[in-house]
């Protein structure tokens, strides 16, 4: 007997990305590129599929929920003082 364990996909369909963001199929698409200028991440280029995470990420910062202590506020403070040191010389 195999036991198996439930797996959570990260990459998931469009389908998937509508109702993960409470609209219609039709209504993503309708909006996906307004969405995609806003920064929402693109599908992959080769599954089609939406990294959930990102998603997430986007959904978390639009609503204000990104803190300081994030990994990826980090890695922009870095970036930004990186840029800011090469601007100054």
């Amino acid at each position: 007997m195999t036991i198996r364990f439930p797996i959570q996909p990260r990459m998931v369909p469009p389908s998937k990305i509508a109702r993960r963001l409470g609209i219609t199929m039709a209504t993503f698409l309708e909006k996906r590129a307004e969405l995609e200028h806003s920064g929402f991440p693109k599908p992959d280029t080769i599954l089609g599929n939406y990294c959930l995470d990102a998603v997430d990420q986007w959904i978390d910062g639009r609503a204000g929920l990104s803190r300081p202590g994030d990994p990826l506020s980090a890695q922009v403070e870095m970036l930004q003082a990186i840029r800011g040191k090469a601007w100054a010389r």
